[in-house]
């Protein structure tokens, strides 16, 4: 099968089950948001172009208040940069029936997130920052829409044209000189790569603050090949109906810039080498203050990249809320629109009354089930450093245990579509926040004698929570999912080599740098990370752990390769084999 007909079908396969939601819902005619008017004092400037040292011009729009406009007052920026077409908004008429932007009649939402008709993708409205005493700036990515320049994704030239644009704008009269920077998903991944921008050393002078709402910082470790294993859904569903629509250009000049489109990155680089260190943004050298979104609520997208920004980032301000709803719904909330202002007030405009500076750099949500909040308070740190690891043991009656068994015993089950479950019900109420990881010792058997023993396995696990009376309790997931986990997570075992550096005993992290296939009768250990989450189980409810050789929570339209997986898979715990689950347990 060629590699075009492979993209259309894995297209397809992640598209599709959108679609036919969308159509049977509904949603595709009653769009899952709600649009406002804009604002009559603002002034909108379509197409500002914005001169770059490399030759060609990016594009803006900017929209900016009248009254202040007449008065000569210049306020500052709060600015965004993406490759999705600024265009694109219902107040051009350039979405679909003029309505909201194509992904609100796609993809599912907690609630109906409220923004204007000037608001593009994923970026802030202008209706709530205009007023605020802001400037809006909403610029396309070189490459992208009528932005001109190489076309690429997670680049050092992207970052560079940003920083240029930065200092641009800081320059305009209009202008204080002072610029933050806000959005969602890609909005914010351009925020950590421009807050270290490697093309000049550090962050552009004019840059005072940043917001990134949800992203991860490591494509290969966050979404391609995550926990070793590739991702092929969501690079096709986000070439066809994102990226690609809006190239200022044709498919072949993106290939010319990157070597290949999202869905062959993983083919051209299976290994993490220095093509893929160097789309990683650099969260070591960010010291500008810092507002990170890191839900719980997007696994397979945003939750690690995003939690993994918050602690490595040497900023001296830097603040993380959490939550577990949609993303879309919390970032237009008007709790998170206020919340952001006052932190923009205090870098942007030295206004500190709101006190947010005294604000805690933790805002913990803990859910009980899929719309039940247990508890929202504020923490010093991630991970909470009063944090009680706790490892519970696999046995062979399927319950875990506080106590490691002595006796080795083994768990099977069929490695195409089987799976093994184990449980530990709580004596008294427990809140896990944090981190759990899967240790566990595994070997795969042929499926029949005669068989060739499979040299390779993809392991999928998914932590569940039932209640009393023993019945799944849900949680909101990416995309729109209103049937996750508490948490999941995957690894396929050729790629179960830790990075020694990076990993810690609650947070294994592959090294991803060369297979170790496994031998006939070889029995390994791996370490699988399972996503932050932060959950509250009542006395009597019942923690689950689920392993099997197939995605245990379909997501469309997330993908995973399970092509390894024949034959039988063996769990082997007891005795020398210390297969166990770490849990975070939080002191009441």
């Amino acid at each position: 099968m060629n590699d075009e007909l492979t993209n259309m079908l894995r297209t397809f396969e992640a598209l599709g089950p959108l679609v036919k939601n969308a159509v049977k819902s509904g949603q595709v005619i009653r769009p899952s948001c709600e649009l406002t008017e804009p604002d009559p004092d603002i002034m909108c400037e379509y197409d500002v172009e914005i001169p770059m040292s490399e030759g060609f011009s990016v594009t803006a729009n900017v929209y900016r208040s009248k009254s202040a406009a007449e008065k000569g007052e210049p306020v500052p920026v709060v600015m965004c940069a993406h490759p999705y077409n600024n265009h694109l908004t219902p107040a051009l008429g350039n979405t679909p029936l003029g309505g909201a932007p194509q992904q609100y009649r796609l993809i599912p939402q907690a609630g109906k997130p409220v923004f204007s008709k000037q608001t593009s993708w994923e970026s802030p409205d202008p209706n709530f920052w205009v007023p605020a005493g802001y400037a809006i700036v909403n610029m396309n990515l070189p490459g992208y829409a009528n932005s001109d320049g190489p076309c690429t994704v997670f680049s050092e030239i992207q970052s560079k044209c940003y920083y240029e644009a930065i200092e641009w704008i800081a320059k305009q009269p209009w202008c204080t000189g002072k610029v933050g920077l806000n959005g969602v998903s890609f909005l914010a991944i351009t925020q950590f790569h421009v807050a270290a921008c490697q093309a000049y050393g550090g962050p552009p002078p004019s840059l005072c603050c940043i917001s990134p709402w949800e992203a991860l910082s490591d494509p290969y470790q966050d979404m391609w090949a995550y926990g070793g294993l590739q991702e092929y859904g969501f690079p096709a569903f986000w070439w066809a109906t994102e990226v690609k629509p809006a190239l200022n250009g044709t498919q072949e000049d993106f290939i010319a810039s990157e070597g290949c489109i999202p869905t062959d990155f993983l083919k051209e680089h299976p290994f993490y080498d220095d093509w893929w260190r160097e789309k990683a943004a650099k969260l070591d050298e960010i010291t500008v203050p810092m507002l990170v979104c890191a839900s719980f609520s997007d696994h397979c997208l945003h939750t690690m990249g995003s939690f993994r920004a918050f602690m490595k980032a040497k900023s001296k301000h830097k603040w993380v809320y959490t939550h577990r709803t949609g993303k879309w719904d919390s970032y237009y909330s008007p709790e998170v629109q206020e919340l952001t202002k006052n932190f923009m007030d205090c870098f942007l405009k030295d206004d500190t009354s709101s006190g947010f500076l005294d604000t805690p750099p933790v805002r913990l949500e803990v859910r009980s089930r899929l719309n039940d909040i247990h508890d929202v308070r504020y923490e010093n740190e991630w991970p909470i450093a009063r944090t009680t690891y706790r490892k519970l043991y696999l046995t062979d009656q399927r319950y875990l245990s506080l106590e490691e068994s002595q006796t080795p015993a083994e768990v099977t089950y069929k490695a195409k579509k089987g799976k093994a479950e184990f449980s530990h019900t709580f004596p008294k109420d427990a809140e896990l926040s944090g981190y759990m990881k899967l240790r566990v010792w595994v070997e795969a058997r042929p499926g029949k004698a005669g068989q060739e023993t499979p040299d390779d396995m993809g392991l999928f696990v998914a932590v569940n929570k039932l209640d009393r009376d023993g019945k799944p309790v849900h949680f909101r997931g990416s995309i729109g999912s209103t049937s996750d986990r508490v948490t999941r997570g995957w690894v396929r075992v050729a790629m179960r080599e830790l990075d020694e550096i990076e990993s810690t005993e609650w947070n294994p992290v592959p090294k991803g740098t060369r297979e170790q296939k496994l031998k006939p009768g070889e029995i390994v250990p791996v370490d699988i990370a399972l996503y932050p989450s932060s959950t509250f189980f009542a006395a009597g409810e019942t923690l689950q752990l689920i392993v099997a050789g197939k995605e245990i929570i379909p997501t469309p339209p997330y993908i995973k390769n399970e092509s390894m997986n024949h034959g039988t898979h063996v769990l082997h715990f007891g005795g020398d084999y210390d297969s166990y689950l770490l849990v975070p347990g939080i002191p009441q």
